[in-house]
């Protein structure tokens, strides 16, 4: 398996199973599933290669993908593959200037768009790229005077006419494509600066694949997968359809972000792969229905939780359940568990977060409810990292070094990786020999290991905020606990040189807005009830309630809650729902100056 390429694997796949469903995918928003079989995928994604082909790419070429998840991302990327060219992602949520600096920078010759709104980001830039000769557009009309653009469709009926002609040259590109060859760029989210182009190799890829396997063994015959993030991210790649194609689990499409829960319904998977933030609003939203409930339900409720806790606790630990604790759990998953895995389809056995650290205290509520939680720890210049696993599991830790994986800390606790990093940044050799160090790669990410020698990661090591009296500070790891206030979604806390901590205060707008209708809070527009007394002086019971818990230098003396979330298209979070903490503090900086002034 760990010297398969992604391109064997499918085609090996493709042949083995040709007659098997590998997808479940959406034709029209709100329509009915449909299922893909193995064959069908095939000959989507060979129809595609031919088409581009046809239009002149050659190996090695590059080509940028701009969409949402949908069918037609998977078939352009295989297709690029199997055509021996580079795919490059570019997030559906990028502004024009972000997609046409990735174009330019990654040079790509071809380009697949979802709509005629990505369609207006590149054309609004062609001139600046000259050497992109085809921008395939997905959905939608194409204009007759630009000879650039051509249908996703018109291009997979070329791609079949041509292909008796272009079989011979197609297998002799996929015959010729060496693991060690580059598979993808995939251009970092720029929480740090300007993105750079990660140049990842087939042998990359094949490698965590073949690690994931080695640590967790998901067998296909009895699991099922819902893609829930956006692939344009290594992780979701990786994890969420590349392991799928490699290990022939058919897995289905979400939507959207905002449909999973009905998607889930629809598909019922065993398992997904996710972000913390997700979690956290799973974590949130249960809890928040059960405190609606009446005080006999709000009681059943902690008591099973409790029960549930305990008996993660002892998994966790190894250590065996007494009879009176299986007993409880039994009744615990009837009267409670049982319900809220209903709501998530009513399959789900386990899931992966990646992208950032998960709080214990979730980790341990949704194992506590009978659902796995894995957690991966990796960068997109390391691809392969920790990971938790079944047997092994530390809630509020990223786990142990994954097969072939070696990780360590240098003396200021920066983790250090080598075994799978990355073949360097596209056009950046300076930048690459800073991260790219005798063998190992500088995450810029702080941790440390506990006592079982599970890694925990503290913080970015660029995000440390060193105050005026010289202390150092963790920023996520309180962050993270202001999370745990019913109605916050994404804070930023901030101090660096300053002698006290402040913060901003995001709400999610749909808690908020219940929230305040049933305790009959009026209002005329969403910002007037984000500055009302009864949200402020709930905002700050929360934050004096999560300051007992923090030592004096760290706690928040001062908060200010802003109108509206913090956004991907405003730039001041990654598609993996990361703050940019440079462009948020650059956005905000005469309030958060504002905070410091003992007059107000």
């Amino acid at each position: 398996m760990s010297h398969k390429t992604i391109v064997e694997a499918f085609v090996e796949n493709a042949s083995k199973f040709q007659d098997e469903t590998i997808i479940k995918h959406k034709r029209e928003k709100g329509g009915q599933y449909t299922d893909l079989t193995w064959a069908e995928l095939r000959e989507a994604s060979e129809a595609f290669a031919c088409g581009l082909l046809n239009i002149g790419m050659q190996p090695g070429d590059r080509l940028a993908i701009m969409s949402f998840n949908r069918l037609e991302w998977i078939v352009a990327d295989l297709g690029t593959l199997l055509a021996g060219g580079v795919g490059v992602p570019i997030y559906h949520t990028n502004t024009a200037e972000q997609a046409a600096y990735i174009l330019s920078d990654s040079g790509c010759a071809f380009a697949v768009v979802e709509d005629v709104t990505q369609l207006a980001k590149i054309l609004l830039h062609v001139h600046e790229l000259p050497k992109l000769s085809k921008i395939v557009l997905i959905e939608g009309t194409v204009s007759q005077d630009d000879g650039r653009v051509i249908t996703f469709a018109e291009l997979v009926e070329q791609g079949r006419r041509v292909r008796d002609g272009s079989q011979q040259e197609l297998r002799r590109r996929i015959s010729g494509i060496n693991i060690n060859d580059m598979a993808t760029i995939v251009y970092t989210s720029g929480t740090t600066g300007p993105p750079k182009g990660c140049m990842i190799s087939h042998r990359n890829i094949a490698f965590v694949l073949w690690s994931i396997h080695e640590l967790i063994k998901i067998d296909p015959k009895t699991n099922f997968s819902l893609m829930i993030l956006p692939i344009s991210h290594l992780y979701p790649r990786v994890s969420g359809y590349y392991y799928n194609i490699y290990m022939n689990i058919p897995f289905a499409i979400a939507e959207s972000i905002d449909t999973v829960g009905q998607n889930m319904m629809e598909t019922r998977p065993t398992y997904f792969t996710s972000v913390p933030r997700i979690f956290e609003k799973v974590y949130d939203r249960i809890v928040g229905a059960a405190e609606k409930g009446s005080p006999f339900k709000r009681s059943i409720f902690h008591w099973a939780m409790a029960a549930g806790r305990e008996r993660s606790r002892k998994i966790t630990a190894r250590l065996p359940m007494s009879a009176w604790l299986r007993f409880k759990c039994n009744v615990a998953d009837r009267l409670v568990f049982q319900k809220i895995r209903n709501l998530l389809g009513g399959r789900l056995t386990f899931a992966v977060s990646a992208g950032a650290p998960l709080s214990a205290d979730v980790g341990e509520f949704i194992h506590s409810m009978g659902i796995d939680v894995l957690e991966f720890y990796a960068l997109t210049e390391t691809i392969s990292g920790t990971m938790t696993t079944f047997e092994e599991r530390r809630f509020g830790t990223v786990g142990k070094p994954m097969a072939g994986v070696e990780v360590k800390l240098a003396p200021d606790g920066e983790i250090l990786i080598r075994g799978n990093n990355f073949m360097g940044y596209y056009n950046k050799p300076e930048l690459t020999a800073e991260v790219l160090r005798d063998g190992w790669c500088y995450t810029g990410d702080v941790g440390r290991w506990d006592e079982d020698g599970f890694l925990v990661i503290t913080d970015r090591k660029k995000d440390l905020i060193i105050t005026s009296g010289g202390k150092n500070i963790a920023p996520q790891n309180i962050e993270n606990q202001l999370k745990r206030i019913p109605l916050v979604s994404l804070p930023l806390v901030y101090g660096d040189k300053k002698n006290y901590l402040i913060a901003l205060i995001t709400l999610d707008r749909a808690e908020t807005d219940a929230w305040a209708k049933d305790r009959g809070i009026t209002y005329e527009t969403y910002e007037e009830l984000t500055r009302s007394p009864e949200i402020r002086e709930h905002i700050r019971q929360g934050i004096e309630k999560v300051n007992t818990d923090l030592a004096r230098f760290e706690t928040i003396k001062k908060f200010e809650i802003l109108p509206c979330e913090f956004s991907q298209e405003q730039g001041e979070i990654t598609p993996t729902l990361k703050l940019k903490r440079k462009v948020i503090k650059d956005k905000y900086a005469p309030l958060l100056e504002s905070l410091y002034d003992d007059s107000r």
